[in-house]
């Protein structure tokens, strides 16, 4: 990980140009920032620890950083990560060994705070022996307090919940129940095909923070659908609530329950929060083609032999292309069939804004991806021939109807990647936004959403 400056990163812009939502990178730098957003804290070892956030307007990602005088975050084998967003709530975890796993003791999770005097970061309880997968948790902000939850689906069903104590004070202790899910909906809805290889009833991939006055929240499997709990409901035992999503597109029939679903789907809740936002996207990703030789046809066997040996002079890249498709759900749902269709959006019939900037560096992006002068020639007209660039990890964030982000990438091993930003129903490609090729090699979803924008103004 390496140690970025202290100056790296936009401060906070005055409060007009404040954006309400972001898109937070999921791993932080590791750097004393000294910010309006800066808030202090103390690990559970004793040692002082702090942690600042840079806000910056979406495509472009804003960060967060983590200082601890007296430990060397720099040597960690893992990040520090921001696991999940509600309000002006993060939640984030930080390793405190070189070999940390989120399963073993040696994290530490935190909550931060955009609170309206000052930031506060609160050292939550270590929930061992239970562990959690980082998609497994959510958290839920209350009034002035919260409560992060954590479903474990195996060997059944469990739900450990800890709530901040009164004033906002962090918790004391974790709770843990038995919870059982009322109806299989999904069972019915949509079975599993046969060539099905992952068969788990329920695999979480992210959580979804609905609130209410029964503290709803939701744990995301993308690829069968949603389990929803009254977290704060005086009720016992709670109960799960099955909301399957919609069946999947004819072009993911062969990837669905085979495939990293965050690939092409995601899931979020509507800026008012009275409605469940889905997309999905069919993608057929951009190939490299080898590229033979002509040559005469063979005479004879021997001549014949002699050409099966022989390596191809070069490679062609073949374009790809994508559609994405954009669903809403009712949160007081009656049933999965109210799912509607909203909205569509064709790679091949994007449209570009007027300026020159996001031209610019989409032809960037191009020129990273190995292709020829005459391809990227090609490439510029229309809409820059997106099919040369991988896109895929679409993402809604609450408040931007018809917006999706797309992470985007070269072929080419150290090619370029950005966030673009689709409007879904006018097929606009509004904007795009360089990431750090050092941060962001892999190509694989970076960031979450985030409102503790909404916040910061008051802290500035």
């Amino acid at each position: 990980m390496a140690v970025a400056s202290s100056s790296a990163g936009p401060e906070g812009k005055a409060q007009r140009d404040t954006p309400s939502r972001i898109l937070l990178d999921l791993e932080g730098y590791i750097a004393d920032c000294s910010k309006a957003t800066t808030a202090w804290s103390k690990t559970s070892t004793g040692l002082p620890i702090s942690v600042a956030f840079c806000i910056a307007r979406p495509p472009v990602l804003s960060h967060f950083f983590v200082h601890c005088p007296g430990l060397d975050l720099a040597e960690l084998s893992r990040p520090p990560k921001a696991i999940c967003s509600d309000s002006d709530l993060v939640l984030l975890r930080v390793p405190l060994h070189p070999n940390a796993r989120w399963s073993e003791r040696h994290n530490d999770y935190f909550v931060y705070r955009m609170h309206p005097q000052r930031p506060k970061l609160d050292l939550l309880p270590n929930p061992h022996p239970a562990s959690f997968g980082d998609d497994e948790i959510a958290i839920l902000s209350c009034g002035d307090g919260y409560v992060v939850a954590g479903l474990k689906v195996l060997p059944a069903f469990e739900l450990h919940l800890c709530r901040s104590a009164g004033g906002g004070k962090p918790g004391s202790s974790w709770t843990s129940q038995a919870v059982s899910v009322e109806e299989r909906t999904r069972d019915r809805v949509c079975p599993m095909p046969v060539s099905a290889e992952n068969k788990m009833y329920h695999m979480t991939a992210k959580t979804i923070a609905i609130g209410g006055e029964k503290g709803t929240v939701g744990w995301v499997d993308l690829c069968r659908g949603i389990l929803l709990c009254d977290v704060l409901s005086p009720d016992s035992p709670l109960k799960l609530r099955d909301i399957p999503l919609p069946l999947p597109a004819r072009g993911n029939w062969t990837n669905f329950l085979n495939y990293r679903a965050c690939f092409y789907r995601d899931v979020a809740v509507g800026d008012r929060r009275d409605v469940i936002k889905y997309v999905e996207m069919e993608i057929t990703p951009p190939e490299h083609v080898p590229v033979f030789p002509s040559s005469p046809e063979p005479d004879s066997y021997s001549e014949w032999l002699n050409s099966q040996e022989e390596s191809p002079e070069s490679y062609a890249l073949v374009p790809g292309s994508w559609m994405a498709t954009t669903y809403s759900l009712p949160i007081l749902v009656g049933s999965w069939e109210d799912w509607r269709r909203d909205s569509s959006v064709r790679s091949a019939g994007l449209k570009l804004p007027d300026g020159n900037a996001t031209h610019k560096l989409l032809q960037k992006l191009i020129s990273s991806n190995g292709l020829n002068d005459s391809k990227e020639q090609e490439a510029t007209e229309a809409t820059l021939s997106l099919g040369y660039l991988n896109m895929a990890y679409p993402m809604i964030v609450a408040g931007d109807d018809d917006t999706v982000y797309l992470m985007c990438k070269g072929t080419f091993r150290g090619s370029m990647a950005a966030v673009v930003s689709v409007d879904v129903r006018t097929s606009i490609l509004q904007g795009v936004a360089k990431l750090e090729t050092e941060m962001h090699a892999r190509f694989k979803c970076c960031c979450l959403a985030s409102e503790i924008s909404k916040h910061v103004r008051t802290c500035q």
